[in-house]
């Protein structure tokens, strides 16, 4: 059976300064392949203006497992891991084509929708079936492993978020909506990337500046995030970026994310990152030292949190 819900490759107006493909773009793809992979499982044109059913992404978590640089050639497999009357959890593998190599894997909750309204629908007649047969069990590489497993209840507040640095702060575009003029999936984890050096550039000062030896240019990286989405907002909505770091587990930086209405408070979204910092000549992680760890806990956020 084909599984394959997408291929492409990297462009090299999507990579960011690291060299490699910037996190929106997976999250972009992934969108992309759960369309196909309902269009598959026979709801096709769920993306399309004129859509009697659409599907939002409720929760997803992701893991890198290498970096995906310009001209890569990739491709998405996709598959169902559990359904019921009216949601769904989808697993979606991204590999290198020619490498032959695992770069992401991609668990997604998602739940068919009414387009105008976002009012929620049960799964068209047949659907059950047809996902039956393209049922997929969890591989050990798509596991959780620094992110909560299971339902999470979100704590995100307004009032909480002031305690939080504000990273980045505009308007929804034309660019960062869907064909229904809601914020595509993408748009959130873009946010991040767009304000996240206000935040990490001092962290990841402190862990090159006490590193054996010194790296002469250092980079970060997400290895794994699990992201809530819990409204949309719309063409033109405001919207903000707030963040802190968590916590410091092993070698890697727990940092969370919160986006909100600047405005009334209300919550769109929350995320947890796992990041890591690498040497940008060696493309190797830095490993954390003592010190460094040392002078990170005082500037966490431990009561953090989803």
């Amino acid at each position: 059976m084909d599984r394959e819900v997408w291929r492409g490759s990297v462009a090299a107006w999507e990579c960011d300064e690291m060299g490699h493909l910037n996190t929106r773009f997976y999250v972009l793809r992934a969108v992309e392949g759960v369309a196909m992979l309902l269009a598959q499982l026979g709801l096709p044109g769920t993306t399309r203006a004129d859509a009697e059913t659409s599907f939002a992404v409720e929760d997803m978590h992701i893991r890198f497992h290498r970096e995906a640089r310009q001209a890569a050639s990739l491709s998405l497999s996709g598959g169902v891991l559990e359904a019921g009357p009216d949601w769904a959890e989808v697993l979606l593998v991204m590999e290198d084509v020619a490498k032959a190599e695992v770069k992401a894997t991609f668990r997604i909750r998602l739940r068919p929708i009414r387009p105008a309204s976002g009012a929620a629908l049960p799964w068209p007649e047949g659907f059950a079936a047809r996902a039956e047969a393209r049922r997929v069990t969890m591989p050990e590489i798509a596991a959780p492993r620094s992110t909560p497993v299971g339902a999470v209840v979100s704590r995100a507040s307004a009032a909480a978020a002031q305690g939080m640095a504000r990273l980045s702060m505009g308007v929804v575009g034309p660019d960062r909506v869907d064909a229904f003029g809601r914020m595509g999936a993408w748009h959130f984890i873009g946010a991040v990337s767009d304000g996240i050096r206000s935040l990490t550039g001092p962290f990841r000062d402190i862990i090159a500046q006490n590193a054996d030896p010194v790296p002469a240019r250092v980079g970060g990286a997400v290895v794994e995030f699990r992201i809530l989405h819990l409204d949309w907002p719309r063409l033109g909505d405001g919207y903000e970026v707030r963040g802190g770091l968590q916590g410091i587990e092993g070698q890697v930086q727990k940092l969370v994310f919160w986006m909100l209405d600047p405005v009334t408070g209300r919550v769109f979204g929350t995320m947890q990152s796992i990041a890591v910092n690498f040497d940008l000549e060696t493309r190797k992680v830095i490993r954390m030292s003592d010190r460094a760890r040392e002078l990170l806990v005082p500037l966490s956020l431990p009561d953090l949190g989803l």
